[in-house]
């Protein structure tokens, strides 16, 4: 028995109405997996997971799924298989990127709130086994409204290298990358002040509600710790949880240039040893 993962994005301005059935390879789909298929939007923040039994995809080459976008939401019609799940994927809810970017920018721009900052929404889904806790997002993440958006910041090189993954493109495949390997992001904090993106700049924290976290992620079996910081602020308002494994791992931050970036991926690689 195997988990099989399938994505696939949503793009309208490069298909034609007669070409908006989207196919799901199922050929090597065995009757005792799990098929999952993670289903995303080129521009605009929907973005869901579907859970098919491999019994009733086995015995076909694909299913398929059309998009009917009605503007203000968007509904999945499934062909050759009915799903026995479905999960929104915790990506901002209700608000597209392009109003995170903007809020971003004006916190980030606003004299009055230069050292006020305010970490994302975490990124997510039911399927997460694995999180990786940071401490607040640096000024250019916030520019961006990106999770680890510094061109210099080694988190998403590793992601690819730990997973045996290409470097995603674009934002949207990162997400993605995350989501298909069961991996979840956020950070400790969920205010503070901090003048600049040094860790060692925070100052009046204010933690996210990570023990809901926990409760509402059921598999979640390792929490990574990038940077010690990030550990530290951990530990100042929780307790750990017996059942999730805890990994202390160098900081991905571009101010960190003590380590190789081959040697940063061999510790890095323990997320994925203890999530087997």
């Amino acid at each position: 028995m195997a988990e099989i993962i399938r994505s696939r994005t949503i793009r309208p301005l490069t298909r034609l109405e007669k070409s908006k059935s989207y196919k799901i390879d199922t050929k090597t789909i065995s009757r005792g997996d799990t098929l999952v298929v993670n289903i995303g939007h080129e521009t605009k923040s929907f973005c869901k997971t579907f859970k098919f039994n491999g019994a009733d995809v086995a015995h076909k080459d694909s299913i398929s799924f059309r998009v009917n976008d009605f503007g203000n939401s968007i509904d999945i019609s499934w062909s050759g298989a009915i799903p026995t799940g479905t999960t929104n994927i915790y990506i901002k809810t209700g608000s597209s990127e392009k109003a995170n970017k903007k809020k971003a920018v004006n916190e980030v721009s606003s004299p009055t709130l230069i050292n006020a900052k305010t970490s994302f929404e975490s990124i997510s889904n039911s399927e997460t086994t694995i999180l990786i806790l940071g401490t607040l997002p640096g000024d250019k993440s916030f520019e961006l409204g990106e999770y680890y958006g510094h061109p210099r910041n080694k988190f998403w090189k590793i992601i690819s290298k730990i997973t045996g993954n290409d470097l995603p493109e674009t934002y949207f495949d990162k997400k993605l990358l995350l989501l298909n390997s069961k991996i979840g992001v956020w950070d400790v904090a969920h205010k503070a002040k901090r003048k600049g993106s040094l860790d060692i700049a925070i100052e009046d924290e204010e933690p996210n509600d990570l023990i809901d976290f926990i409760e509402r992620h059921k598999k979640l079996k390792v929490i990574g710790f990038n940077g010690l910081k990030s550990e530290v602020l951990f530990d100042k308002y929780f307790s750990r949880n017996d059942k999730i494994t805890y990994v202390s791992l160098p900081s991905t931050s571009p101010a960190n240039t003590s380590n190789t970036f081959e040697n940063i991926c061999k510790i890095w690689q323990q997320i994925v040893n203890n999530n087997s």
